[in-house]
């Protein structure tokens, strides 16, 4: 996990339990994620007092599904990297199809965003 001063909180609408409607969840996610929080659907809070949503750990928000987690891998000064990412698991798909070329962790660039399972299992 980052220092808190590397962080932010994003909010997004995750799909209510049982399917009926949506809910505003929020949690503190790295900084890096300012390139892509837009086509996730999710807004960036720099302060907590801004966000009237339920705050949830990442790790919490995986086992409950409002947040999925999935491996992307990225370019920065000629050098590749692969970082876990979450994704609100409504827009698995979109990620999947939309991050690539998007910024990531400053100058670097996402080259392929695929779903965790197949990266753990390779």
């Amino acid at each position: 996990m980052p220092s808190l001063e590397n962080t932010k909180i994003y909010s997004w609408d995750a799909p209510a339990p049982g399917g009926t409607g949506t809910m505003k969840v929020a949690a503190r996610l790295s900084k890096r994620y300012d390139g892509i929080a837009e086509h996730l659907g999710m807004t960036a809070h720099t302060d907590a007092s801004e966000v009237t949503a339920q705050m949830v750990k990442a790790n919490q928000a995986v086992k409950e599904g409002l947040l999925m987690k999935m491996r992307i891998n990225y370019r920065k000064s000629d050098k590749y990297f692969g970082a876990d990412i979450y994704v609100p698991t409504n827009k698995v798909s979109d990620a999947i199809q939309k991050l690539a070329g998007k910024a990531w962790d400053g100058t670097g660039k996402i080259t392929s965003c695929r779903d965790r399972v197949r990266a753990d299992f390779r």
